[in-house]
């Protein structure tokens, strides 16, 4: 009998990374003969959002995290608008809907059930369940209890696949219910290497690191997801930049000016950066996870402070500059996903600031086949781990 595997991992939002990496984790588990499914976060995300409300209130006096907050609201308050009278609700509709496809195409769902209760319940029939990969260990998910598999019964066994704190350390506030919710998972591996030092801050225990599990797949594997045709003819510069930084945009400026390629912009993926409307010379949303691969593929160079965005430029040998999204030092700082990708790859030169000299960093050629074998060397200890995990 095929053993069935249950994976929490992100479904209901609008994230190119998160997308791709939730069904590359079900792709994984499948190709290893199990029957893995997706929860259906819905019957609990009331609860869930009033527990993160509470914990924001009781940090709304911190300077920096208040801006960040009332960035991400500002956002939310014009995704809700009528999309008939603000431009950027009817570009986030568009985008919204071809992620309702893609999802509804690729994603193998487990029936919904309503509440914590029916959830344990829905755990209790799998061998396993495995919480994926990205943030989904940001302080505002472990107050969220879902993330941190606190709904799995104490028999069912647990597994953490490249999970990620999102921060270089958690709040005092949170040691408690860190050490608590770590100690229940019987298998812990982290994408960051700060994560496996605050897993082990935390509770006193090891983790393994592991590339993340849309790097399981190579770049072949990910065609049958993609149209053949590209997306978009021409030589072009694909821009995903989410951080506030004008530097960073101006750099993709001076490349287009020296190398004649157009810009195309994958934009507010975020937070709503209006004079990104200015940079770019394309701005389409009609674009899901897969015509993101796509677009990465074929592009002649891409500019990007999104870590997935840098892992499909590897995966598929395109020219690729990264940028820091937050200033190194801050507590919202997750760079270090860019600084373990880039370290393990071999290619931390191509980490910059935006103030660099255009025609050095042109000059500045990639082995991408090196990076490659050590993406291949990173997939099969990953591997091992994973189906370690699962048959002990």
């Amino acid at each position: 009998m095929v053993k069935k595997i249950g994976i929490a991992a992100v479904t209901y939002k609008e994230n190119f990374g998160s997308a791709l990496q939730t069904y590359a984790t079900q792709y994984t588990l499948e190709k290893l003969g199990y029957d893995a499914r997706i929860f259906e976060i819905k019957g609990v995300h009331r609860e869930i959002h009033i527990k993160k409300l509470l914990y924001y209130a009781g940090r709304m006096f911190d300077p920096v995290e208040l801006k960040y907050l009332m960035a991400n609201l500002k956002s939310r308050s014009r995704k809700s608008a009528s999309a008939s009278t603000d431009h950027y609700a009817h570009d986030m509709q568009i985008r919204k809907q071809v992620y309702a496809e893609f999802n509804k195409k690729w994603n193998k769902m487990l029936p919904l059930v309503k509440g914590w209760k029916g959830l344990s319940k829905q755990a209790q029939e799998m061998d396993a369940v495995v919480v994926g990969s990205d943030q989904l260990w940001r302080p505002s998910n472990i107050v969220g209890c879902y993330f941190t598999l606190e709904f799995v019964p104490d028999n069912v066994k647990k597994i953490a696949f490249s999970t990620s704190f999102g921060v270089p350390e958690l709040p005092a506030s949170l040691h408690k219910h860190a050490k608590r919710f770590l100690s229940r998972i019987e298998h812990i591996s982290v994408r960051e290497n700060s994560g496996a030092d605050i897993v082990k801050k935390e509770c006193g225990r090891e983790a393994t690191v592991v590339c993340d599990p849309t790097m399981m797949l190579t770049a072949e594997d990910w065609l049958h997801i993609q149209d053949e045709k590209p997306f978009a003819e021409g030589k072009y510069i694909l821009m995903y930049l989410m951080g506030d930084n004008p530097e960073q945009r101006e750099f993709v400026k001076q490349l287009s000016k020296k190398t004649g390629c157009r810009i195309i912009g994958l934009l507010h993926g975020a937070t709503y950066i209006a004079y990104d409307e200015e940079v770019v010379d394309e701005k389409p949303y009609n674009v899901g996870p897969s015509e993101f691969i796509n677009l990465i593929k074929n592009a002649e160079y891409v500019c990007t402070d999104s870590f997935h965005c840098c892992v499909f430029s590897i995966l598929n040998s395109t020219k690729f500059f990264a940028f820091r999204r937050w200033p190194d030092g801050s507590k919202f700082s997750a760079n270090d996903r860019l600084y373990t990708l880039l370290g393990f790859t071999g290619l931390v030169g191509r980490m910059l600031t935006g103030r660099e000299d255009v025609d050095m960093c042109i000059a500045d050629k990639i082995d991408f086949g090196k990076a490659l074998d050590k993406v291949a060397e990173k997939r099969n200890l990953s591997l091992k781990y994973l189906k370690n995990a699962l048959n002990s």
